[in-house]
This record gives structure tokens, sequence and C-alpha cells, in this order.
């Protein structure tokens, strides 16, 4: 996870540089509230030779914002090739790209381009979240990024001859992060009424998961209501630990998609009501600050239930779906009830000229994001378009669309999962991609911390 601080290298001249200043600004508050969670190195000290340094007392973790990183006391006027490396029991990742050294012996990967590299622009953590390896199925891909440590080590060669290396420990953001299962017999007993959907029985089932964030430091926060797959590595694996991380704790409300646009199952509104109650009742809960979140399939359901609940429900982050309530795969049937009864729904999406839902109901801020890209769901910024012409701005509120980026634009930045290869003929950039990731993800720290701080 990206820390930020004035590293000071050769002659006492500082290591941060502009082409970072706009990231910073938008995060640095947010890191602050992670920091402790988190393992790293220290810098280099006052190692000899050709070396890499950051910034000291920098944390970090396989989920990366880019960092002051800089190759110092090299041979000016030569090319390195800087290698990443990862050996885990799942296989080897790596990724490279050459430099040309400066006249003053430095390569500054947030300052200089890159040559020969996955990547085009100058980006400090390219040769993290480039990392190519075998191919995961997507619980693999949980345990590898979210809950391992990752030993990336970068080499710098000139030609045959190793230069520099330096090794980072990363380590997942979900190693620390445990949930619980919430069943129908805990949302009893906050006397809240549990309307199980249609089909279930009345039995004690599982109604979702929580992931507490309160601390001793802050026993209350704020929370962020998820629709999720709940299948091991989906997307929540992914976004409960860094949500937490920021402070918020987190309900996971299952739900499915088999073709990432329409939904395979059924949500009920009256247990959706229970869980808010459930909510509420916890000490560890601000209940004035409860967002709601949906990407992909499960946007169409966190748009719902920011209309649906209007008072209870202080923001909605979203993106890369639909915006109406679409009727399940292959079937007239809707993927809401209330009350027995099915919410009206539409056989197909619209592909910018649907009748989006208003927004102008929700109190709080709407973030709202989408690849350029999208090959998954192709109207996906007209869609987000469409939503923002909904409701007059409001402080907080945001549209961004990420040029050049492919679908996956929520996944956290740092991790080489779910990016387009070069050249695969899509259109579509891994770099674009990653940094829609990081305006997405400052986005939302920001609206946490202002919760968390309020």
């Amino acid at each position: 996870m990206r820390r930020r601080g004035d590293g000071v290298g050769r002659d006492g001249r500082s290591t941060r540089r502009a082409a970072l200043r706009p990231a910073l600004a938008a995060s640095v508050v947010v890191v602050l509230t992670i920091g402790a969670a988190l393992a790293g190195c220290a810098n280099d000290g006052a190692q000899v030779g050709p070396h890499f340094i950051t910034p000291p007392l920098i944390r970090y973790s396989s989920v990366l914002w880019p960092v002051p990183l800089e190759l110092i006391d090299a041979e000016p006027g030569t090319r390195v090739r800087i290698t990443a490396s990862l050996d885990s029991s799942r296989g080897a990742w790596t990724s490279a790209a050459s430099y040309d050294v400066a006249g003053d012996g430095t390569v500054d990967l947030a300052r200089d381009k890159p040559l020969f590299a996955p990547f085009t622009e100058p980006d400090s953590a390219g040769l993290f979240w480039s990392l190519r390896g075998p191919a995961l199925g997507p619980a693999d891909l949980a345990q590898q990024w979210m809950r391992d440590t990752n030993q990336v080590t970068l080499t710098a060669s000139d030609g045959d001859r190793v230069v520099a290396r330096r090794t980072f420990r990363l380590e997942g953001l979900g190693g620390t992060v445990d949930g619980r299962t919430v069943f129908t017999h805990d949302l009893a007993q906050t006397g809240a009424g549990v309307a199980l959907p249609p089909h279930e029985t009345h039995e004690d089932v599982p109604i979702g998961r929580f992931y507490d964030a309160s601390s001793l430091e802050r026993p209350s926060g704020p929370a962020v209501l998820i629709f999720d797959d709940p299948t091991p590595g989906a997307s929540a694996d992914f976004t409960a630990p860094l949500l937490s991380q920021f402070g918020a704790s987190v309900f996971v409300v299952p739900m499915t998609s088999a073709d990432g646009v329409h939904l395979s199952t059924v949500t009920d509104a009256g247990t959706v009501s229970a869980i808010l109650d459930w909510l509420d009742a916890l000490a560890s809960v601000d209940a004035r600050h409860v967002f709601v979140y949906g990407t992909g399939a499960s946007e169409q359901l966190a748009i719902w239930a920011a209309n649906r609940f209007p008072t209870r429900l202080h923001g909605l982050f979203a993106g890369a779906g639909p915006a109406e309530l679409l009727c399940l795969a292959g079937s007239s049937a809707s993927p809401v009830f209330e009350h027995g009864v099915g919410v009206p729904c539409e056989r197909s999406p619209g592909v910018g000229t649907t009748a989006a839902p208003p927004l102008s109901v929700v109190n709080g801020p709407v973030m709202l994001t989408c690849g350029q890209v999208d090959h998954v769901f192709p109207g996906a910024c007209a869609v987000q378009q469409e939503l923002t012409a909904t409701r007059a701005p409001r402080a907080g509120d945001k549209l961004l669309v990420g040029l050049g980026a492919a679908h996956a634009v929520t996944v956290p930045p740092g991790l080489p999962i779910a990016l387009p290869e070069p050249g695969d003929g899509s259109g579509a950039g891994g770099q674009a991609t990653e940094q829609a990731r990081i305006a997405f993800w400052n986005a939302v720290g920001q609206l946490l911390l202002r919760a968390v701080l309020s």
C-alpha cells in the first residue's frame, strides 16, 4: 500500500517527484489510517554503489500505489534492464523494463519513461502490477495476493552484469482480516424481522459475511454494504480487506452472475432492511455513514438499494455494470423481491439509451466509475454518464471515466489481476486500467476517511 513522504537522496535532494503529486493529493491522508496493518522494508541507508532507494519508513503490501523509487549511483549514460521476479509455491512471476541512466547516475522510476516494457509511461509501481505468471483460479489468486506474503525482487542489470538488487516484502491485506458469517438468527436478535427470499425455508440460513473494522483507537466507524459473489476468490475477497483498512466495516450480501451483466440469484428487500437494522444496532458502526457498493453485475443492486433505502444509506459506490434492474438471465423473473412480489425488471440492458434510475434521492456522495474499453459491458460509460445526469452535482460526487481502461477498474491497485495484455487486440491498456483503479480507490478512500473523521 502506498506510503508518502519526502525521501532524501544524494546531495539532500527530495525524491518526491511532480509526477506523483496528483495521486498524493488524493490519498495521502487516507493511507495514514492503514500503516499499522502493513509490513515493509526500510531504506537502504548508507549503502555504497548502485542501489535502489525509497523514502524511509515506507510500508508495503500487495495492494500497492506508486511510491518514490530510484536506482542511484549507476553509471551515467548506460542502459539498465530492471527485472521484477517473484517465486512462490504457485509458480514464478516476472516483469521487466529498460531505462537509460541519467547523467547524475539516477533512474527515477516515477519520472523516467521506460523502454521495452509492458507499460509506456513513468510508473514506479509498474514492475509490480505488470508481473505475469501462471494462470490461477479465483481462490488461488485471492490467496496469492491478498493473504500470502510475496517477496518481489528488483534486479538491475547492465548487460550480463548485475548492478543492484533489492527485495520488497509485500504482505496481503486479507491475512489479518477475518470475517464472520451472519445467520438469520443473528438478525432476529436485533428485533428486525427477516423476510427470506422466495423458495427459501425459514430455517437458520447464512445471510452474508461481516468484517468488523473497529479498534480500540476507533471503536465506531462507517460501514459498506457490498453486493458480491460469495464464491472464494470473488471480488469481495479483494475489496473487503481494503475497505476495512480504510476504516470501514463491511457486510457482504451474496449474489451471483453468469455473464457479468445479468444476475443469477434473488435478493429480498426485507432481508436488506434487516441487515441495515442489524448494522444500526452495532456499536462498531456509525449508522450515519453506511455506504452501498456494487460493481459489474451487482451495480444494479447497489443502485436499487440506494433508491429503496435513501434515508439509511449515506452514499453509493458503483461502476462497470447496468443501472436498471435486469431480469434473471434467460428469464423474466426479477432479481429483487419485496413482500413476495418481484420488482419490475428489464430483459436486456440499455446501451446509452435506457432511462437511468434517478439518483436524486441519494443524500450522500455518489461515486461512479467505468472503463472506456469495457468488453464485458460495452455500455458501461454511457450508463454512468446517464446516471450522473439524473442528479444535481453535490459535494463528493464523482464520475471517473478510465480512458483506455478495460472492464476491471475496481480491482485494488498494484494487483497483477484482470489486466489486458499488451497487444491482445482489445484496445484496452494495462497501465490505463491500473490508473483507473488508482483514481477509483483514491476517491473511495477519501470519502471513507471523511466519514471516519466526522
